[in-house]
Protein backbone atom coordinates (compact mmCIF):
# COMPACT_ATOMS: atom_id res chain seq x y z
CA UNK A 1 0.00 0.00 0.00
CA UNK A 2 1.44 3.39 -0.93
CA UNK A 3 0.42 6.79 0.33
CA UNK A 4 -1.70 8.91 -1.93
CA UNK A 5 -4.01 11.87 -1.58
CA UNK A 6 -6.98 9.55 -1.27
CA UNK A 7 -5.48 7.48 1.53
CA UNK A 8 -6.60 9.83 4.27
CA UNK A 9 -8.07 8.51 7.50
CA UNK A 10 -9.70 10.96 9.84
CA UNK A 11 -11.65 10.43 13.05
CA UNK A 12 -13.27 13.03 15.26
CA UNK A 13 -13.52 13.22 19.04
CA UNK A 14 -16.12 15.59 20.46
CA UNK A 15 -15.23 18.31 22.95
CA UNK A 16 -18.12 19.25 25.22
CA UNK A 17 -19.22 22.34 27.12
CA UNK A 18 -20.38 22.29 30.74
CA UNK A 19 -23.92 21.70 29.41
CA UNK A 20 -22.73 18.64 27.47
CA UNK A 21 -23.21 20.37 24.14
CA UNK A 22 -20.57 19.83 21.45
CA UNK A 23 -18.16 22.78 21.34
CA UNK A 24 -15.69 21.38 18.81
CA UNK A 25 -14.10 18.20 17.49
CA UNK A 26 -10.48 17.14 17.74
CA UNK A 27 -9.41 15.59 14.45
CA UNK A 28 -7.17 12.53 14.36
CA UNK A 29 -5.40 11.79 11.08
CA UNK A 30 -3.45 9.03 9.40
CA UNK A 31 -2.13 8.93 5.86
CA UNK A 32 -2.99 5.36 4.96
CA UNK A 33 -3.27 2.94 7.82
CA UNK A 34 0.32 1.82 7.47
CA UNK A 35 1.55 5.42 7.36
CA UNK A 36 4.00 4.95 4.51
CA UNK A 37 5.65 8.11 3.22
CA UNK A 38 8.10 8.69 0.41
CA UNK A 39 11.48 8.59 2.24
CA UNK A 40 12.66 11.43 0.01
CA UNK A 41 9.79 13.63 1.11
CA UNK A 42 9.92 15.66 4.31
CA UNK A 43 7.77 13.92 6.94
CA UNK A 44 6.23 17.10 8.34
CA UNK A 45 5.43 18.39 4.86
CA UNK A 46 3.77 15.10 4.01
CA UNK A 47 1.71 15.23 7.20
CA UNK A 48 0.63 18.76 6.45
CA UNK A 49 -0.38 17.83 2.91
CA UNK A 50 -2.44 14.95 4.22
CA UNK A 51 -4.35 17.21 6.58
CA UNK A 52 -4.72 19.97 3.99
CA UNK A 53 -6.02 17.56 1.37
CA UNK A 54 -8.51 16.16 3.83
CA UNK A 55 -10.20 19.56 3.99
CA UNK A 56 -10.86 19.17 0.28
CA UNK A 57 -11.28 15.41 -0.15
CA UNK A 58 -13.23 14.49 2.95
CA UNK A 59 -14.88 17.79 3.76
CA UNK A 60 -13.91 18.89 7.25
CA UNK A 61 -16.83 21.33 7.43
CA UNK A 62 -19.13 18.32 7.10
CA UNK A 63 -17.26 16.21 9.61
CA UNK A 64 -17.17 18.99 12.23
CA UNK A 65 -20.72 20.14 11.38
CA UNK A 66 -19.57 23.76 11.24
CA UNK A 67 -17.86 23.63 14.64
CA UNK A 68 -14.22 24.27 15.47
CA UNK A 69 -11.61 21.67 14.55
CA UNK A 70 -8.72 21.10 16.97
CA UNK A 71 -5.65 20.09 14.93
CA UNK A 72 -2.32 18.96 16.42
CA UNK A 73 0.91 20.67 15.37
CA UNK A 74 4.42 19.80 16.47
CA UNK A 75 7.34 22.24 16.69
CA UNK A 76 8.57 21.70 13.14
CA UNK A 77 5.12 22.33 11.67
CA UNK A 78 4.66 25.48 13.76
CA UNK A 79 8.01 26.88 12.63
CA UNK A 80 7.18 26.18 8.99
CA UNK A 81 3.90 28.05 9.32
CA UNK A 82 1.65 25.13 8.43
CA UNK A 83 -1.26 26.20 10.68
CA UNK A 84 -1.83 29.20 8.42
CA UNK A 85 -2.84 26.79 5.65
CA UNK A 86 -6.13 26.27 7.51
CA UNK A 87 -8.97 28.76 7.89
CA UNK A 88 -8.79 30.52 11.26
CA UNK A 89 -12.59 30.39 11.48
CA UNK A 90 -12.42 26.58 11.79
CA UNK A 91 -8.97 25.56 12.98
CA UNK A 92 -7.82 25.63 16.61
CA UNK A 93 -4.02 25.31 16.64
CA UNK A 94 -3.25 22.62 19.20
CA UNK A 95 0.39 22.86 20.29
CA UNK A 96 1.67 19.42 21.26
CA UNK A 97 3.26 18.86 24.68
CA UNK A 98 6.59 18.08 22.99
CA UNK A 99 6.93 21.67 21.74
CA UNK A 100 9.49 23.78 23.63
CA UNK A 101 8.97 27.43 24.53
CA UNK A 102 11.89 28.58 22.39
CA UNK A 103 12.11 32.14 21.01
CA UNK A 104 11.38 30.77 17.53
CA UNK A 105 8.27 28.91 18.70
CA UNK A 106 7.02 31.95 20.60
CA UNK A 107 7.45 34.11 17.50
CA UNK A 108 5.52 31.59 15.39
CA UNK A 109 2.70 31.46 17.95
CA UNK A 110 2.60 35.24 18.25
CA UNK A 111 2.15 35.49 14.48
CA UNK A 112 -0.72 33.00 14.58
CA UNK A 113 -2.48 34.75 17.46
CA UNK A 114 -1.96 38.09 15.75
CA UNK A 115 -3.61 36.65 12.62
CA UNK A 116 -6.68 35.64 14.64
CA UNK A 117 -5.98 31.95 15.36
CA UNK A 118 -6.98 30.32 18.64
CA UNK A 119 -4.07 28.58 20.36
CA UNK A 120 -4.54 25.50 22.59
CA UNK A 121 -1.83 23.79 24.66
CA UNK A 122 -2.13 19.99 24.64
CA UNK A 123 -1.48 17.63 27.60
CA UNK A 124 -0.24 20.58 29.62
CA UNK A 125 2.05 20.24 32.64
CA UNK A 126 2.92 23.61 34.12
CA UNK A 127 6.51 24.77 34.38
CA UNK A 128 7.63 28.40 34.65
CA UNK A 129 9.37 28.17 31.28
CA UNK A 130 5.98 27.65 29.60
CA UNK A 131 4.52 30.91 30.96
CA UNK A 132 5.02 32.84 27.67
CA UNK A 133 2.99 30.16 25.86
CA UNK A 134 0.29 30.26 28.55
CA UNK A 135 -0.09 34.00 27.98
CA UNK A 136 -0.61 33.42 24.25
CA UNK A 137 -3.00 30.50 24.58
CA UNK A 138 -6.77 30.70 24.91
CA UNK A 139 -7.34 27.02 25.77
CA UNK A 140 -5.23 24.77 28.00
CA UNK A 141 -5.82 21.01 27.95
CA UNK A 142 -5.07 18.88 31.00
CA UNK A 143 -4.96 15.09 30.73
CA UNK A 144 -6.44 14.10 34.09
CA UNK A 145 -4.71 10.71 33.87
CA UNK A 146 -1.25 12.30 33.97
CA UNK A 147 -1.42 13.58 37.56
CA UNK A 148 -3.18 13.25 40.88
CA UNK A 149 -6.33 15.25 41.52
CA UNK A 150 -4.45 17.37 44.07
CA UNK A 151 -1.75 18.20 41.52
CA UNK A 152 -4.40 18.97 38.92
CA UNK A 153 -6.04 21.37 41.36
CA UNK A 154 -2.68 23.07 42.04
CA UNK A 155 -1.90 23.54 38.34
CA UNK A 156 -5.41 24.82 37.62
CA UNK A 157 -4.97 27.54 40.26
CA UNK A 158 -1.78 28.70 38.55
CA UNK A 159 -3.09 28.93 34.97
CA UNK A 160 -6.49 30.29 36.03
CA UNK A 161 -4.79 33.65 36.64
CA UNK A 162 -4.63 34.06 32.89
CA UNK A 163 -7.30 34.54 30.23
CA UNK A 164 -7.69 30.88 29.30
CA UNK A 165 -10.42 28.25 29.07
CA UNK A 166 -9.60 24.95 30.74
CA UNK A 167 -10.20 21.66 28.90
CA UNK A 168 -10.19 18.34 30.78
CA UNK A 169 -9.11 15.33 28.69
CA UNK A 170 -9.70 11.61 29.32
CA UNK A 171 -12.97 12.14 31.19
CA UNK A 172 -14.49 8.66 31.38
CA UNK A 173 -17.13 8.89 34.12
CA UNK A 174 -19.85 11.32 35.09
CA UNK A 175 -18.15 11.65 38.49
CA UNK A 176 -14.95 12.88 36.81
CA UNK A 177 -17.01 15.27 34.72
CA UNK A 178 -18.66 16.76 37.82
CA UNK A 179 -15.38 16.94 39.75
CA UNK A 180 -13.54 18.80 36.99
CA UNK A 181 -16.49 21.15 36.56
CA UNK A 182 -16.11 22.12 40.22
CA UNK A 183 -12.42 22.83 39.60
CA UNK A 184 -13.42 25.42 37.00
CA UNK A 185 -12.99 23.50 33.75
CA UNK A 186 -15.04 24.86 30.83
CA UNK A 187 -14.54 22.12 28.23
CA UNK A 188 -14.41 18.33 28.43
CA UNK A 189 -13.19 15.49 26.21
CA UNK A 190 -13.55 11.76 26.72
CA UNK A 191 -16.06 8.94 26.60
CA UNK A 192 -18.04 9.82 29.73
CA UNK A 193 -21.15 10.65 27.69
CA UNK A 194 -21.41 7.15 26.26
CA UNK A 195 -20.89 5.24 29.50
CA UNK A 196 -23.99 4.42 31.53
CA UNK A 197 -24.37 5.72 35.06
CA UNK A 198 -25.96 2.72 36.77
CA UNK A 199 -28.50 3.77 39.40
CA UNK A 200 -29.68 0.98 41.71
CA UNK A 201 -33.41 0.55 42.04
CA UNK A 202 -34.19 2.93 39.20
CA UNK A 203 -37.05 1.86 36.94
CA UNK A 204 -37.42 2.94 33.33
CA UNK A 205 -40.00 5.77 33.17
CA UNK A 206 -43.32 4.82 31.60
CA UNK A 207 -42.72 6.88 28.46
CA UNK A 208 -39.43 5.11 27.82
CA UNK A 209 -41.12 1.75 28.28
CA UNK A 210 -43.54 2.84 25.53
CA UNK A 211 -40.62 3.61 23.22
CA UNK A 212 -39.00 0.26 24.01
CA UNK A 213 -42.29 -1.44 23.12
CA UNK A 214 -42.22 0.26 19.72
CA UNK A 215 -38.60 -0.85 19.22
CA UNK A 216 -39.57 -4.38 20.14
CA UNK A 217 -42.54 -4.39 17.76
CA UNK A 218 -40.61 -3.24 14.69
CA UNK A 219 -37.90 -5.87 15.13
CA UNK A 220 -40.46 -8.51 14.09
CA UNK A 221 -40.20 -9.08 10.34
CA UNK A 222 -43.99 -9.55 10.18
CA UNK A 223 -45.04 -6.73 12.48
CA UNK A 224 -48.67 -5.60 12.39
CA UNK A 225 -48.98 -2.27 10.56
CA UNK A 226 -52.24 -1.42 12.33
CA UNK A 227 -50.69 -2.10 15.75
CA UNK A 228 -47.71 0.06 14.85
CA UNK A 229 -50.02 2.85 13.66
CA UNK A 230 -51.75 2.74 17.02
CA UNK A 231 -48.45 3.13 18.88
CA UNK A 232 -47.36 6.04 16.68
CA UNK A 233 -50.75 7.76 16.94
CA UNK A 234 -50.40 7.88 20.74
CA UNK A 235 -47.51 10.31 20.40
CA UNK A 236 -48.49 13.58 18.72
CA UNK A 237 -44.90 14.66 18.15
CA UNK A 238 -43.96 11.32 16.59
CA UNK A 239 -47.08 11.23 14.41
CA UNK A 240 -46.30 14.73 13.14
CA UNK A 241 -42.67 13.85 12.39
CA UNK A 242 -43.68 10.67 10.57
CA UNK A 243 -46.15 12.44 8.29
CA UNK A 244 -43.64 15.23 7.63
CA UNK A 245 -40.93 12.69 6.78
CA UNK A 246 -43.23 10.55 4.60
CA UNK A 247 -44.38 13.64 2.68
CA UNK A 248 -40.88 15.06 2.23
CA UNK A 249 -39.14 15.46 -1.10
CA UNK A 250 -37.04 12.42 -0.19
CA UNK A 251 -39.95 10.17 -1.17
CA UNK A 252 -41.31 12.36 -4.01
CA UNK A 253 -44.91 11.34 -3.40
CA UNK A 254 -47.52 12.52 -5.91
CA UNK A 255 -50.28 11.93 -3.42
CA UNK A 256 -50.04 13.60 -0.03
CA UNK A 257 -50.23 11.14 2.85
CA UNK A 258 -52.80 12.37 5.33
CA UNK A 259 -53.04 9.53 7.84
CA UNK A 260 -50.60 7.58 9.98
CA UNK A 261 -51.92 4.33 8.48
CA UNK A 262 -51.16 5.56 4.95
CA UNK A 263 -47.69 6.74 5.94
CA UNK A 264 -46.85 3.45 7.64
CA UNK A 265 -48.05 1.43 4.67
CA UNK A 266 -46.37 3.56 1.99
CA UNK A 267 -42.91 4.06 3.50
CA UNK A 268 -41.91 0.43 3.31
CA UNK A 269 -40.88 -1.87 6.11
CA UNK A 270 -37.10 -1.36 6.01
CA UNK A 271 -37.18 2.43 5.71
CA UNK A 272 -39.85 2.71 8.38
CA UNK A 273 -37.94 0.45 10.77
CA UNK A 274 -34.75 2.49 10.43
CA UNK A 275 -36.54 5.82 10.81
CA UNK A 276 -38.63 4.70 13.77
CA UNK A 277 -35.58 3.17 15.48
CA UNK A 278 -33.82 6.53 15.27
CA UNK A 279 -36.87 8.39 16.56
CA UNK A 280 -37.26 5.99 19.48
CA UNK A 281 -33.60 6.41 20.37
CA UNK A 282 -34.02 10.20 20.24
CA UNK A 283 -36.78 9.93 22.84
CA UNK A 284 -34.78 7.51 24.98
CA UNK A 285 -31.86 9.96 24.91
CA UNK A 286 -33.89 13.12 25.53
CA UNK A 287 -31.98 13.87 28.76
CA UNK A 288 -28.59 13.01 27.28
CA UNK A 289 -26.03 14.96 25.20
CA UNK A 290 -27.27 15.45 21.62
CA UNK A 291 -23.97 13.97 20.44
CA UNK A 292 -25.12 10.61 21.78
CA UNK A 293 -28.00 10.37 19.31
CA UNK A 294 -25.81 11.62 16.48
CA UNK A 295 -23.27 8.94 17.34
CA UNK A 296 -25.96 6.23 17.37
CA UNK A 297 -27.22 7.30 13.94
CA UNK A 298 -23.64 7.41 12.64
CA UNK A 299 -22.77 3.94 13.96
CA UNK A 300 -25.90 2.48 12.40
CA UNK A 301 -25.11 3.91 8.97
CA UNK A 302 -21.40 3.08 9.11
CA UNK A 303 -22.07 -0.55 10.13
CA UNK A 304 -24.71 -0.87 7.42
CA UNK A 305 -22.46 0.48 4.65
CA UNK A 306 -19.53 -1.73 5.68
CA UNK A 307 -21.83 -4.76 5.55
CA UNK A 308 -23.45 -3.86 2.23
CA UNK A 309 -20.50 -2.38 0.35
CA UNK A 310 -17.40 -4.04 1.79
CA UNK A 311 -18.64 -7.40 3.07
CA UNK A 312 -21.15 -8.02 0.28
CA UNK A 313 -23.95 -8.66 2.79
CA UNK A 314 -26.71 -6.42 1.42
CA UNK A 315 -29.51 -8.64 2.71
CA UNK A 316 -28.05 -8.62 6.22
CA UNK A 317 -27.13 -4.91 6.20
CA UNK A 318 -30.27 -4.01 8.13
CA UNK A 319 -29.14 -6.13 11.08
CA UNK A 320 -25.77 -4.39 11.05
CA UNK A 321 -27.59 -1.05 11.11
CA UNK A 322 -29.59 -2.16 14.16
CA UNK A 323 -26.46 -3.30 16.01
CA UNK A 324 -24.72 0.01 15.37
CA UNK A 325 -27.66 2.12 16.53
CA UNK A 326 -28.52 0.00 19.55
CA UNK A 327 -24.91 -0.17 20.78
CA UNK A 328 -25.53 3.04 22.71
CA UNK A 329 -28.72 1.95 24.47
CA UNK A 330 -26.88 1.49 27.81
CA UNK A 331 -25.78 5.13 27.76
CA UNK A 332 -29.30 6.27 26.90
CA UNK A 333 -31.01 4.23 29.61
CA UNK A 334 -28.26 4.19 32.27
CA UNK A 335 -28.56 0.42 32.39
CA UNK A 336 -26.38 -2.50 31.40
CA UNK A 337 -26.94 -4.01 27.95
CA UNK A 338 -27.65 -7.42 29.52
CA UNK A 339 -30.58 -5.88 31.42
CA UNK A 340 -32.01 -4.12 28.37
CA UNK A 341 -31.97 -6.91 25.79
CA UNK A 342 -34.61 -9.15 27.43
CA UNK A 343 -37.10 -6.33 26.81
CA UNK A 344 -36.44 -6.36 23.05
CA UNK A 345 -37.28 -9.17 20.63
CA UNK A 346 -33.93 -9.07 18.87
CA UNK A 347 -32.50 -11.99 16.89
CA UNK A 348 -29.82 -13.94 18.75
CA UNK A 349 -27.10 -12.85 16.35
CA UNK A 350 -27.82 -9.18 17.18
CA UNK A 351 -27.90 -9.87 20.91
CA UNK A 352 -24.56 -11.67 20.72
CA UNK A 353 -23.01 -8.73 18.87
CA UNK A 354 -24.35 -6.18 21.38
CA UNK A 355 -23.11 -8.25 24.31
CA UNK A 356 -19.76 -9.01 22.60
CA UNK A 357 -19.97 -12.60 23.80
CA UNK A 358 -19.10 -14.20 20.45
CA UNK A 359 -16.69 -13.01 17.77
CA UNK A 360 -18.89 -12.79 14.66
CA UNK A 361 -18.76 -10.62 11.53
CA UNK A 362 -21.40 -8.32 13.07
CA UNK A 363 -19.60 -7.95 16.40
CA UNK A 364 -16.28 -7.38 14.65
CA UNK A 365 -17.87 -4.76 12.37
CA UNK A 366 -19.24 -2.90 15.39
CA UNK A 367 -15.81 -3.05 17.04
CA UNK A 368 -14.22 -1.78 13.82
CA UNK A 369 -16.64 1.17 13.68
CA UNK A 370 -15.95 2.08 17.31
CA UNK A 371 -12.18 1.79 16.81
CA UNK A 372 -12.31 4.02 13.73
CA UNK A 373 -14.59 6.48 15.51
CA UNK A 374 -12.02 6.84 18.30
CA UNK A 375 -8.99 7.03 16.02
CA UNK A 376 -7.65 3.71 17.32
CA UNK A 377 -5.85 2.92 14.09
CA UNK A 378 -4.02 -0.22 15.27
CA UNK A 379 -7.30 -1.89 16.22
CA UNK A 380 -8.87 -0.64 12.99
CA UNK A 381 -6.13 -2.37 10.99
CA UNK A 382 -6.44 -5.61 12.96
CA UNK A 383 -10.24 -5.82 12.65
CA UNK A 384 -10.25 -4.67 9.02
CA UNK A 385 -7.79 -7.39 8.05
CA UNK A 386 -9.76 -9.95 10.07
CA UNK A 387 -12.92 -9.02 8.18
CA UNK A 388 -10.96 -8.86 4.89
CA UNK A 389 -12.33 -5.41 4.04
CA UNK A 390 -10.59 -2.83 1.89
CA UNK A 391 -9.27 -0.40 4.51
CA UNK A 392 -8.81 2.34 1.93
CA UNK A 393 -12.59 2.42 1.39
CA UNK A 394 -13.31 3.35 5.01
CA UNK A 395 -12.67 7.14 4.90
CA UNK A 396 -15.33 7.76 2.26
CA UNK A 397 -17.86 5.55 4.06
CA UNK A 398 -17.03 7.32 7.33
CA UNK A 399 -17.77 10.74 5.81
CA UNK A 400 -20.95 9.43 4.16
CA UNK A 401 -22.15 7.93 7.45
CA UNK A 402 -21.75 11.30 9.16
CA UNK A 403 -23.69 13.02 6.36
CA UNK A 404 -26.49 10.45 6.56
CA UNK A 405 -26.72 10.84 10.33
CA UNK A 406 -26.90 14.62 9.98
CA UNK A 407 -29.63 14.34 7.35
CA UNK A 408 -31.67 11.93 9.48
CA UNK A 409 -31.51 14.19 12.52
CA UNK A 410 -32.38 17.39 10.68
CA UNK A 411 -35.18 15.96 8.54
Amino acid sequence: MTASCSNIFVARQPIFTRNKEVFAYELLFRSGLHNYFDPLQDGEEATSKVITNSFLLIGIATITEGKKAFINFNEEMLLKGYPSLFPKEIAVVEVLETVGATPEVLQACERLVGAGYVLALDDFLYEDRFLPLVKLARIIKFDIRLMSFAELERQVKIVSRYNVKLLAEKIETNEEFEATKKLGFDLFQGYFFSRPRIMEGRDIPGSKLHYLQVLKLIQNEDYDFSELSMYVSRDVSLAYKLLKYANSAYFARRQKLESIEMAVAMMGQLTLRKWLSLMMLSYLADDKPSELLSLAAFRGSFCEMIAGQLLGLRKEAGMYHTVGMFSLLPAMLDRAMADILPELALPEVIQEALLSVVATPISRTLSLVIAYERGDWDTTIELGENLAVNLESLPLLYAQAIEIAQAQLTE
